[in-house]
């Protein structure tokens, strides 16, 4: 684990160092490296929500590379697996991720052939894209690298722990988007 301060303990602070950051301060004070001042901190849900995620990401990206597959490529081509057939537009609204940034993914995709790209054939300035039959196979896989990484996570827990889990999990989601509870 990385040490990280996350609530800093502002009593422990001057009250002339208040707002200033912890390098200032020790510099101000003169305090040698080795003897620096303590400043209480406790690990949060966000801490520990990141390194969750960081665990994961390297357990699942590695299964990834294993096929040269970045992370933009594979929610790409999950979207792509799941949808059918979608517009680079719609593919990176989905994504979250902006267009501009979205084209040199599909490009990527397409050189690799594991996608295509049709002309609509209702409004010919639109392109359909779609996973190729190399595509399919690649994402059966994926997915099921995918599944592995979650079985790996789930390790040890109970069906009852981790429908809690994520129950809760949601929970959070919910409270940090929800705009109401901001104090």
């Amino acid at each position: 684990m990385y040490p990280i301060l996350l609530v800093y303990d502002v009593a422990a602070l001057s009250e002339s160092a208040q707002g200033e950051s912890r390098s200032m301060v020790q510099r101000k004070r003169g305090f040698p490296a080795e003897r620096t001042p303590s400043v209480s901190a406790t690990a949060g849900l966000g801490f520990f929500l990141r390194e969750a995620y960081r665990a994961f990401s390297r357990d699942f990206h590695a299964r990834l590379a294993r096929h040269g597959i970045t992370h933009a490529q594979w929610v790409l081509l999950w979207f792509l697996s799941q949808a059918g057939s979608l517009t680079p537009l719609q593919l990176s609204q989905r994504a979250g991720i902006k267009k501009a940034s979205t084209t040199a993914v599909i490009e990527a995709l397409k050189r690799r052939k594991l996608i295509r790209g049709d002309k609509d054939r209702i409004d010919r300035r639109k392109l359909n894209l779609k996973l190729t039959p190399a595509g399919l196979d690649l994402m059966q896989e994926l997915i099921a690298y995918a599944a592995t990484s979650n079985l790996r996570a789930r390790a040890g827990f109970s069906d009852k722990e981790m429908d809690a889990l994520l129950r809760l999990l949601r929970r959070v989601t919910n409270n940090l988007e929800d705009g109401a509870n901001l104090q």
